[in-house]
């Protein structure tokens, strides 16, 4: 379970870093993951530890890490990363 809350996480960094090209920022990936990791857990230690609570922890992951990183990218003003130069 916990190597798929990672996962679940994970994704909607990888998702924001293709949209944006890149620059959701590395140090959100671990903000992102633990994020998923604390909500998905939340969930089983609340009592909801049946064939339904798993497909409710894993919603809670996802939605966690994606709540996260959309306040983080509000919070930074959308300077997570350092902007592309290209130089010819």
């Amino acid at each position: 379970m916990v190597a798929a809350w990672s996962l679940l996480g994970f994704l909607p960094w990888l998702a924001w870093s293709v949209v944006t090209r890149g620059r959701a920022g590395l140090s959100n990936i671990p903000l992102c993951v633990f994020g998923a990791l604390v909500a998905g857990l939340a969930i089983p230690m609340l009592g909801k530890d049946d064939h339904a609570g798993i497909w409710l922890s894993a919603l809670a992951a996802a939605t966690a890490a994606t709540l996260l990183l959309a306040i983080r990218h509000i919070a930074t003003g959308g300077t997570n990363a350092k902007p592309v130069r290209n130089e010819d």
